[in-house]
């Protein structure tokens, strides 16, 4: 049923992960918000309120397509609160640098967060949340994804060199929702992202910045949601990277 919740795996401390859907058609896609929990409890909101649209208007998924929403990845650190105490799982695992791509144990902290201690985690996949989100888009053939984060440097393409399929998705974002792509580089190493491991999985994948750690963007994401339903992948002829 349209809007029903489905647990696809439980946090470190035993929480549900929650993935809600919408259509059921044979393209899916996903949304997933909150991978730095309550440090970025403003994905969780725009994600809730996404839900909460859909539920009211089912149509504006297309036939063609099954949509996934992940409201909240790291349950546990949204469930410790919205501050900087929030954004690791609870065995202090930055949630983001924890997947199999280019994941490094430790990396320069330079232009990067550093607001407080926190890791890769033991090994790549070591979380169970992490583990979780692996084993949902490759068993529901997730063929696009959005992971929302806050704030304000714009859209990243997926992908270390940049993948082509998901530099159009993201040039397709920017152009719906305003946000700027290229977004802004502060020099940070990343390593271990969702984007790069899908994007090494066959999944096209940005990475989506809403402008401000406190607002939900509204609007604008609703244009944007609209945009990544009827994105197609580039043919051979129009690839930027053929």
């Amino acid at each position: 049923m349209d809007g029903a919740p489905r647990t696809i795996g439980e946090s470190r401390q035993g929480r549900p992960i929650l993935a809600v859907r919408f259509g059921n058609g044979t393209s899916a896609r996903a949304v997933v918000a909150g991978i730095h929990g309550g440090y970025e409890w403003n994905t969780v909101a725009l994600a809730e309120a996404l839900i909460e649209h859909l539920k009211d208007h089912p149509e504006q998924v297309p036939r063609q397509t099954t949509l996934w929403i992940v409201p909240a990845m790291n349950v546990d650190g949204y469930a410790r609160g919205h501050t900087r105490d929030g954004r690791a799982n609870a065995r202090g695992v930055d949630l983001n640098r924890n997947f199999p791509a280019l994941w490094q144990a430790d990396w320069p902290r330079a232009g990067c967060w550093d607001l407080g201690p926190i890791t890769a985690g033991e090994a790549p996949a070591s979380e169970p949340e992490t583990l979780a989100m692996m084993g949902f888009l490759l068993g529901e053939h997730v063929e696009a994804l959005i992971s929302y984060h806050s704030a304000a440097l714009g859209i990243y393409a997926g992908g270390q060199p940049v993948d082509p399929r998901s530099e159009h998705l993201a040039m397709a974002l920017s152009a719906a929702s305003g946000y700027r792509y290229p977004p802004r580089d502060l020099g940070c190493k990343y390593t271990g992202q969702l984007i790069d491991w899908a994007a090494a999985n066959g999944i096209t994948a940005v990475d989506v910045e809403l402008p401000t750690r406190h607002g939900r963007d509204f609007e604008e994401n609703l244009a944007l949601l609209r945009a990544f339903l009827e994105w197609s992948p580039p043919t051979a002829e129009s690839d930027p990277g053929s």
